[in-house]
């Protein structure tokens, strides 16, 4: 016999019971590994959803890179023209202010008010405060289109008779 065959076959018996233990051990925690295994394929199940639609990903992620790399190239490129041609447009108005905006509805109150008294009271409450009002003839324009000035919508429609002969 040679020597290798001597090394193994000592080797066998030297590492048997440790083989038998693992059996042993196998077979008593086989309902545990069962249990494992049912518990990692139901975790897995997202992952192996989510791999049916890896070509979708796949397609947006290569859109996405797409547009990225296009928007980047046309704001770099339209940077560089408004700088080189000097096109900085100019500041814009931003509108009217929270300020301006109560003062206008500050100042529609004053006037809704001092028409008010001046129709109620024939104006003798405003007698000399006429200057809390920009516009002190403003009253009348309103007057005027609240008497019945409303264009056509004021016209009276006449509908025709039927005289028809016919009986119908």
């Amino acid at each position: 016999m040679g020597w290798l065959s001597i090394l193994t076959s000592t080797f066998s018996y030297l590492l048997l019971p440790l083989s038998l233990l693992l059996r042993v051990l196998l077979i008593v925690l086989a309902p545990l590994i069962y249990l494992g295994s049912y518990v990692v394929a139901g975790t897995l199940v997202p992952f192996k959803i989510l791999a049916k639609f890896e070509t979708l990903y796949i397609y947006i992620g290569a859109a996405a890179i797409v547009g990225l790399i296009t928007g980047s190239i046309i704001h770099l490129s339209s940077s560089v023209l408004i700088s080189i041609f000097n096109l900085t447009p100019a500041p814009e108005d931003r509108g009217r202010t929270a300020a301006s905006v109560r003062a206008a509805r500050d100042q529609k109150k004053l006037e809704g008010a001092w028409e008010a008294s001046l129709s109620k009271e024939g104006g003798e409450r405003w007698r000399g405060d006429h200057a809390i009002l920009k516009k002190p003839a403003a009253w009348s324009d309103t007057a005027l289109r609240t008497r019945g000035d409303k264009g056509l919508l004021g016209q009276t429609i006449i509908e025709e008779d039927d005289d028809s002969e016919d009986g119908f």
